[in-house]
């Protein structure tokens, strides 16, 4: 089964991110990577998204594609990237977003895992 892990920082985190010395950040990239060492024989695909955040929206408004800048499509949280495993059970998918490095960032800092469709 393949699954879609979305991640999620901590916003005050990712907020300071750009102020971290190197050695701060270079700290936290070596706990991802060694995550994506650990868990690279299920990994398919994944992408870390841009920071600062360059995003765009599309909407259809009176059957014609509106883009805009903003509002984001309705979320609260920061999306940080995807990751696409796949592994036997959900419950595999679920131990492996439990160990995602940012959870340790602070309280705002997530993992959402979505079952993806086999058609």
């Amino acid at each position: 089964m393949r699954f879609v892990l979305f991640t999620y920082p901590d916003p005050d985190y990712a907020a300071r991110w750009l102020s971290f010395s190197e050695e701060e950040r270079a700290a936290s990239i070596a706990d991802h990577v060694a995550w994506f060492a650990r868990y690279g024989d299920r990994i398919r695909a994944g992408a870390d998204l841009a920071w600062p955040k360059v995003v765009r929206s599309v909407r259809r408004r009176a059957g014609q594609p509106v883009t805009t800048d903003g509002p984001f499509v309705e979320a609260k949280e920061l999306l940080g990237g995807v990751i696409i495993v796949e592994v036997a059970t959900m419950d595999e998918a679920m131990a492996m977003a439990a160990e995602w490095p940012s959870l340790l960032q602070g309280r705002g800092a997530g993992v959402q895992v979505e079952a993806v469709a086999e058609h």
